[in-house]
């Protein structure tokens, strides 16, 4: 069997060239009884579901944590308008408390979860700039967010 290096834009292919490829792809027995026994990718191979589920805990941890960086950010970011009553400015928040949940497998086997928090938009007021950015944030507008992740090549991905 000959093999070729192909330049596919900024990647390589290799390519094996060989008298099996002169048919239709499939038609070789020992090529269609490896593609009969091909299984859909599902979790990491020997991924307990024990580790699955600690991985899980791991991951929503972690996104809950990403969530409390972004609202630190936008605290830092908030736009301030001047009102009638003196400048108030709004920005994103998110709640501390998560359903992270396990849920039935996809139907290949690939283990899927949620994760159920709630986005807060706050807004903070005051006479002043100085005093609005001191202000207690009341909450204007909530939103529950579902995101969804599936759990491939060990790790939980978005």
């Amino acid at each position: 069997m000959r093999r070729q290096l192909v330049r596919t834009g900024m990647r390589w292919l290799l390519l094996a060239v060989g008298l099996a490829c002169a048919a239709p792809f499939g038609a070789h027995p020992a090529l269609a009884a490896d593609k009969a026994k091909a299984k859909p990718a599902a979790a990491a191979p020997g991924a307990s579901d024990e580790k699955i589920a600690e991985d899980l805990k791991a991951f929503c941890r972690k996104w809950m944590g990403f969530l409390e960086t972004r609202e630190r950010d936008n605290t830092r970011g908030i736009k301030w308008q001047a009102k009638g009553t003196g400048m108030a400015g709004q920005y994103v928040g998110y709640s501390k408390e998560y359903d992270c949940i396990m849920k039935e497998r996809s139907s290949n086997g690939t283990p899927v979860a949620t994760i159920v928090y709630k986005e807060f938009v706050y807004e903070k007021a005051g006479a002043t700039k100085p005093e609005a950015e001191q202000a207690q944030p009341t909450i204007v507008d909530a939103t529950e967010v579902t995101e969804i992740f599936r759990y491939t090549k060990g790790a939980w991905v978005y």
